[in-house]
């Protein structure tokens, strides 16, 4: 077998500001993310609070236990290529060793999401279908990386706006008409389909024209990516042992009560994780620029920004939390105050967490965060064994609470481990003025 080229690692040109691929930079594409995120987080509310209001907490049960299956698996064979691509300064590997290696790895959890179906029969027709979605939306996640890495933002945020609002529309119709959620997880699939063929693709061919499709994937590649895959994968993990341990415990309608409560404080985290979207490049080139001191100022601004939204989430859970829970999604809710407010309380430390994952992620520091997210995982599934049982959804929010607060801790050792290891800036000899 021929030895496949080493990859360039001289930096590609930027493209020109104004022309097709040119840059919006670091304000206007936080602008465009948070629109983005926002609008695409506030559909898969929309789609929770549609299925409460048309189905029973049953329904929503099963279309949460569903979208917890399916996502950790896609989250670990992802392998994060969006964020190596978007911290690859130098842009040392070409495009199309990141859409080969991600064409065969959502290949791979399709394959995997049969078996899943074939565990979870009460759940296999939805499972099936999501994971038809998250293998489309995997292949217009890594494009979303090329677009990242050249400052567009906006082209990222107008795809997710498309795909979140037609895939409500898709599975509101479906399921109106139909009444079987399966058919309205379909609609979800359909419409990721239609916006990676319209949208995604054709403007990727702007960035990166040229052959994608290669047999030759660069072999430091999947190397480098998995152990943040793995770390992906944990994470969704825990977003998704709550609900098993729910499911086992006391059924679907809890499951159903404690996917609802959570979509609120995703509010919030919209807002993070598209600050901290937009601030990952940025952080990236300071580190390794050197410059510890702009490091450390975005990322006390990130944090700063994740704080207040998490004291706002938190207020509101304690001086209208049944309030809101009732409005939202009727009666059947309302009386879970005290579960919100510890869900809260975790989504506030989790948003923190976030901020600290974003940095270590921009330090490129992956194989870290590796046992940082297996203790994480297994502090959770205890946690979740203990509490669960005996105290049901809020038992579920207390584990979430516990497990947000270990990863903050965990990720902020890392950061300063790395910032430690980080050679200072040089200054400049006084012949360089």
């Amino acid at each position: 077998m021929p030895t496949p080229p080493a990859p360039s690692t001289r930096p590609s040109p930027p493209p020109a500001e104004g022309g097709p691929s040119g840059r919006v930079g670091l304000r206007a594409g936080v602008v465009w993310t948070v629109l983005g995120q926002g609008l695409y987080a506030a559909t898969q509310w929309g789609i929770v609070a549609l299925l409460a209001r048309l189905g029973s907490p049953q329904v929503v049960g099963t279309y949460a236990l569903g979208l917890g299956l399916v996502s950790p698996l896609f989250l670990l064979l992802g392998l994060q290529l969006r964020s190596v691509q978007a911290t690859d300064a130098g842009e040392a590997r070409p495009f199309g060793g990141y859409f080969s290696l991600r064409t065969w790895s959502m290949g791979l959890a399709l394959l995997a999401t049969a078996g899943l179906a074939a565990l979870y029969p009460q759940a296999a027709g939805v499972t099936l279908w999501l994971g038809v979605a998250k293998a489309l939306e995997g292949l217009s996640d890594v494009i979303y990386g090329l677009m990242q890495r050249q400052e567009r933002l906006d082209w990222v945020s107008r795809s997710t706006m498309l795909r979140g609002g037609l895939g409500l529309g898709l599975l509101a119709a479906l399921y109106a008409a139909t009444g079987s959620v399966a058919l309205g997880a379909a609609g979800v699939a359909l419409a990721g389909l239609g916006v990676l063929l319209a949208h995604d693709l054709p403007l990727a061919r702007r960035l990166a024209p040229g052959r994608w499709w290669t047999r030759h994937i660069p072999p430091d590649l999947p190397r480098l990516a998995l152990p943040l895959g793995v770390v992906m994968g944990l994470v969704s993990l825990g977003g998704t042992l709550p609900r098993l341990f729910l499911e086992r415990s006391h059924g679907s309608a809890a499951v159903g009560v404690f996917s609802a409560l959570g979509y609120v404080p995703v509010a919030g985290s919209v807002v993070v994780v598209a600050l901290g979207t937009a601030f990952t490049t940025r952080l990236s080139q300071r580190f390794a620029a050197g410059d510890r001191g702009g490091f450390v100022r975005l990322l006390g601004q990130l944090s700063a920004a994740a704080a207040l939204f998490g004291l706002g989430l938190v207020a509101l859970s304690l001086l209208a939390g049944e309030r809101v829970l009732g409005l939202l999604y009727g009666p059947e809710y309302a009386g879970e105050g005290r579960a919100f407010v510890w869900l809260a309380a975790a989504g506030a430390l989790g948003y923190l967490a976030s901020c600290a994952g974003f940095a270590v992620t921009a330090a490129r520091r992956f194989r870290e965060q590796l046992p940082l997210f297996a203790g994480v995982t297994l502090l959770l599934t205890l946690a979740c064994a203990w509490l669960i049982p005996p105290y049901g959804v809020t038992g579920a929010a207390l584990a979430g609470l516990i497990g947000a607060g270990a990863q903050l801790a965990g990720s902020l050792l890392i950061v300063g481990a790395a910032l430690r290891a980080a050679p200072p800036t040089p200054s400049p000899s006084p012949g360089d003025a």
